[in-house]
């Protein structure tokens, strides 16, 4: 259901910060370690999710591009770690974007990957890539959705009841968008 509901929500998505902080970490696939490219603007929002195999120029020159075409968004600033892949894969999407390296820069995405290995080292890993991918990208989802950058679940009510979470009112907006879709 996780692409259904991004798909519904992407029209109330809020716009994407300029200032990137593009990290990889590592997820487990069927007993292999693969990697999970992730992306946070200086807002703190996820950005996009790629789940891949390898980690190499290709796959994040692939998950740059999946990112800069879902927010028609280019970063002016990306920070990142020291590894090698990046350099060529920013050059080859966006060859204007100031590129900063450094393990001080880093430290929010570090951190926020531990959201996302918290919530799957209960599930003893994944079988297949594409169950990863959906899962990772759904993680990052609600991770938006809770800490509002959506315009959903806002100006509900009478304001004499109480309120339901902000949540709860975004994913009973989107469950009925998904529903009359």
């Amino acid at each position: 259901f996780t692409p259904l509901y991004k798909e519904a929500a992407r029209s109330r998505r809020r716009r994407v910060g300029q200032c990137w902080s593009i990290d990889e970490t590592y997820i487990r696939i069927a007993g292999r370690w693969c990697y999970a490219f992730r992306a946070l603007d200086e807002d703190g929002q996820v950005i996009d999710v790629y789940v891949s195999p390898t980690r190499d120029t290709a796959a994040a020159t692939t998950f740059l591009t999946q990112a800069v075409e879902s927010t028609d968004v280019t970063p002016s600033l990306s920070t990142t770690d020291r590894a090698a892949i990046y350099p060529p894969a920013l050059a080859a999407v966006a060859p204007e974007v100031k590129h900063i390296k450094g393990k001080m820069e880093q430290q929010r995405i570090e951190r926020d990957h531990q959201h996302l290995k918290g919530r799957t080292r209960s599930m003893r890993g994944f079988q297949t890539l594409p169950c990863a991918q959906v899962v990772c990208a759904g993680h990052g989802f609600m991770r938006n959705l809770r800490n509002g950058f959506y315009d959903l679940g806002v100006g509900c009510g009478d304001g004499q009841l109480p309120q339901a979470p902000r949540l709860v009112r975004a994913w009973d907006e989107l469950t009925l968008a998904v529903a009359t879709a």
